[in-house]
């Protein structure tokens, strides 16, 4: 039987005994970011570390000078680099003599390198030359080159998939974090592509986290005391029912194929082919399938007061290529009505805080930037909220969203790579299909009065649109006056039907100012808006949220690439040196100093030489 529990990750779970006694390694991780600094990869690293350590392996980290010595127990080694011009909190990292002598020292039975290109390009250089026979693995976190696109410099995007699809298929195995992306990378031309699913802390990131003090802070009223008494009771009863019954993911949301499909009761909300066919925002004419599960989650939610405002909560890097633009846009657009009786809180950091705060200010929108936010305080804002706005199109996994289902927020995002392999549209959140939303045949009242011609590099990219969206028109019946997915009649799965956008598709289609990203803005609006006026339905896709992220374990997900490693090790048949042969082994590499000397010296002069032109051209 599959190990796994998570069906995202099973394409890297191996069978064998649980009580069989596992061997301890050492790994070698090489990555071109760490802590202190915040972001999917840094935290998906430190989990990664902290798994080894609670699981007795050895880990040694090389990377880019932090001020940081060790994390977990396991050593850190820094390096110094050059800020990129157009990113500064990253950098171009240069090997040094002392990972190589760290690397020979440590003798590592694996090699993992997170998002190589540069550093990860020189240091792959070095183990394949210093220590032949040691297996390497790599793990790809960011869609790096589709970045130089966004950020102006579209003419490197080419070479830097060329380079990056190079550096990976020279491991043996490459692992991503979702289905979506392990699809677009072999599409790319990447081999041995298997899915690094990603976890959650359900202790931490639950509905129980709920501060009213800080919601009060954001101007809302508490909800009543019988609805935060049933929401209570049916959190506790959800989370002791999943790991009761400890199913897979789709087992936990599927309706059965026996219940009749034309049931209003167990009907799944209405899919749509252009705005118009959006059905009028109603308290009946949106339902669910009830839980599979019978538990207390089934009982009536009480109503909360009307005077409580619908939180919509972002969280994440405030940069431009998160789309953020488009859900400040989006609550502008709502009712007036609508929007009094909501709140945008948006949590992060980043180089577009400081204009979109402005932007909020212009608009008059009741709008509040909490910065930086981690822990426990971070779990708070997530379950104090009522919605998660998540436009991003450029994510290989988000795992923020994965924190607002366990929180037990409905979400409303993109059906764009990511989101959609976490979010089953109509059942834990609703997903815009950027596609449908931009066809010919919308509503000409969703369009600006005077639409602005697009540039010509974005009419260019608009072209490749009509190739997929004749590829995306999925059969529908016809019930009660809408148009209804067949596929979505039989189960709820993550995401839509229809095929998924580019990048580079994406970037075109929402260009601030062009006729696409109004269009789009109007569609994001009327999904929002139906959340923030239908409190049952918030309630009900919330609860069958935490059901799904109930399963999503860090240790589960962590887990895999320490299997893989230990694939590839038994696949190169390295022999694992003794506690007692390593600390020999050490002591003699320490009396020799290998790469010493004036030859070396010499070759360290030039290498600087070489660093201080490279910096002078760059500035």
């Amino acid at each position: 039987m599959h190990f796994l529990r998570d069906p995202t990750v099973q394409a890297v779970s191996y069978p064998y005994q649980t009580d069989r006694k596992r061997r301890k390694l050492r790994v070698a991780i090489v990555t071109e970011n760490f802590l202190p600094k915040i972001d999917g990869v840094t935290r998906t690293l430190a989990r990664l570390l902290e798994h080894l350590h609670a699981e007795g392996h050895e880990a040694m980290v090389l990377g880019p000078e932090t001020g940081i010595s060790e994390y977990m127990g396991h050593p850190v080694v820094g390096t110094f680099g050059v800020p990129l011009v157009v990113y500064p909190g990253l950098k171009l990292n240069f090997a040094r003599l002392r990972f190589v002598r760290r690397l020979q020292q440590f003798r590592p039975d694996v090699v993992h390198f997170v998002d190589p290109i540069w550093l990860g390009a020189q240091m792959m250089y070095v183990v394949k030359h210093v220590l032949p026979g040691v297996p390497c693995v790599s793990s790809y976190h960011t869609n790096l080159p589709t970045y130089a696109s966004l950020f102006g410099i579209g003419f490197l995007e080419a070479p830097m998939w060329g380079l990056i699809r190079s550096l990976h298929n020279q491991c043996e195995i490459v692992f991503c974090p979702s289905e979506s992306t392990r699809r677009m990378l072999i599409e790319k031309g990447f081999k041995n592509v298997e899915i690094w699913g990603r976890g959650v802390d359900i202790e931490l990131f639950n509905p129980g986290a709920r501060d009213e003090n800080l919601r009060a802070s954001w101007g809302c009223k508490p909800k009543s005391q019988a609805l935060l008494d049933t929401l209570h009771r049916q959190a506790v009863s959800t989370v002791k029912a999943s790991m009761r019954h400890r199913k897979s993911d789709a087992e936990f949301i599927r309706t059965p194929n026996t219940l009749p499909a034309t049931s209003p009761e167990l009907s799944p909300p209405p899919s749509y082919d252009s705005i118009n066919d959006i059905p009028p925002i109603s308290m009946n004419s949106f339902a669910l399938p009830p839980p599979v599960i019978p538990s207390a989650s089934a009982a009536p939610v009480p109503q909360e007061t009307e005077d409580s405002k619908a939180v919509v909560l972002y969280v994440g890097r405030i940069s431009w290529e998160k789309n953020i633009r488009l859900l400040i846009e989006a609550f502008r657009l709502l009712p007036a009505a609508v929007r009094e009786n909501a709140k945008l809180v948006i949590v992060g950091d980043g180089p577009a805080r400081a204009e979109l705060t402005r932007l909020c200010a212009k608009y008059g929108l009741d709008a509040a930037f909490m910065g930086h936010q981690r822990g426990k305080r971070l779990a708070s804002m997530f379950a104090s909220s009522s919605i998660f706005g998540f436009p991003s199109f450029t994510e290989t996994f988000g795992q923020v969203v994965l924190e607002a289902l366990a929180s037990g927020l409905p979400v409303v995002g993109l059906h764009a790579e990511g989101t959609s392999d976490l979010v089953s549209h109509g059942v834990t959140g609703l997903l815009l299909d950027v596609q449908r939303a931009i066809a010919p045949t919308s509503s000409p009242q969703v369009m600006p009065a005077s639409p602005t011609t697009a540039p010509s590099d974005t009419r260019e990219n608009l072209a490749l649109l009509p190739r997929r969206m004749s590829a995306s028109t999925d059969r529908t019946s016809i019930s009660s006056g809408a148009a209804v997915p067949t596929a979505a009649q039989s189960a709820a799965v993550p995401g839509l039907p229809t095929p998924l956008l580019s990048v580079k598709e994406y970037a075109a289609v929402m260009t601030h100012g062009t006729r696409t990203f109004q269009q789009c803005a109007q569609a994001y609006s009327i999904l929002l808006e139906r959340l923030i006026r239908d409190r049952t339905l918030r309630s009900t896709m919330g609860q069958r949220a935490q059901q799904f992220a109930a399963n999503r374990t860090w240790w589960d997900a962590m887990d895999a690439p320490v299997r893989g490693y230990e694939r590839v090790v038994e696949t190169a048949g390295t022999k694992n040196l003794t506690d007692s042969e390593l600390e020999a082994l050490r002591n003699m590499q320490f009396r020799t100093a290998p790469f010493t000397g004036p030859v070396v010296k010499l070759m360290v002069a030039l290498y600087l030489v070489c660093f201080v032109i490279l910096w002078t051209t760059l500035i």
